[in-house]
């Protein structure tokens, strides 16, 4: 339960596309399906939107944020790390995995003047002692979870910003208007919803991404003629 309305403010703030976290310049993998003409529509764009928060960001990010929630209040340091390294491993493209690790701990070295109450630098003692990478969802959870916020609302949230960073790229790569944009964050947040409740009972050794198409198109990022993103 969250304590107080600042706690919810804080947890606002976290959300916000103006954090200066870097992911901004991530299309994890966005930028090549439209280069590829595979992703030319707003229609186009909401399947592969769908896609990821089914098979990726749902069963995997949130189920790793699930599992952090249920290892603090243990001290379970363990399973935090192995949590982070199971984020890791699971993104194949080289720069998935890069820009999941500089968001991180660029929000790490935020955090730490942001939200004192966080404990940051015990995260940062722990994933040191596990040889830990600190990616992006992982450092979120336990912000969240410091915050004092609800596992479904932490869940939530990490969708929100992660449907909202997608909509950004593809303003800024497609022929879509804000209110489109607007629009499909909007009918996102319903789609994430259900696959949440679809998939919230999961124990959190249980998660999993199944993006094989999607991982294969990130690589082929690297190699693209021209790019305005970093993944």
């Amino acid at each position: 339960m969250m304590r107080t309305p600042s706690a919810f403010l804080s947890f606002v703030q976290l959300l916000d596309s103006a954090l200066p976290i870097g992911g901004f310049s991530h299309s994890f993998g966005l930028e090549t399906y439209v280069q590829q003409g595979k992703v030319a529509t707003v229609a186009q764009l909401e399947q592969y939107m769908a896609g990821q928060i089914h098979s990726s960001l749902v069963r995997m990010d949130g189920l790793a944020i699930k599992g952090v929630y249920g290892a603090i209040p243990e001290q379970n340091w363990e399973t935090v790390a192995r949590l982070d390294a199971i984020i890791h491993v699971q993104r194949a493209p080289r720069e998935s995995r890069e820009g999941m690790h500089k968001m991180g701990r660029r929000l790490i070295k935020l955090g730490k003047s942001l939200y004192p109450e966080a404990k940051l630098p015990q995260l940062e003692e722990l994933l040191e002692r596990y040889r830990g990478y600190g990616t992006y969802p992982i450092v979120f959870a336990w912000i969240a979870r410091h915050l004092d916020m609800e596992l479904d609302a932490a869940v939530h949230g990490y969708l929100y910003t992660s449907v909202q960073t997608m909509v950004n790229s593809a303003l800024r790569l497609m022929s879509i208007g804000q209110t489109e944009g607007q629009l499909l964050i909007r009918r996102m947040q319903q789609t994430a919803e259900q696959e949440w409740t679809a998939a919230s009972a999961l124990p959190p050794d249980q998660l999993h991404s199944f993006s094989a198409a999607h991982d294969i198109g990130a690589m082929q990022h690297e190699t693209l003629y021209s790019r305005l993103f970093m993944s």
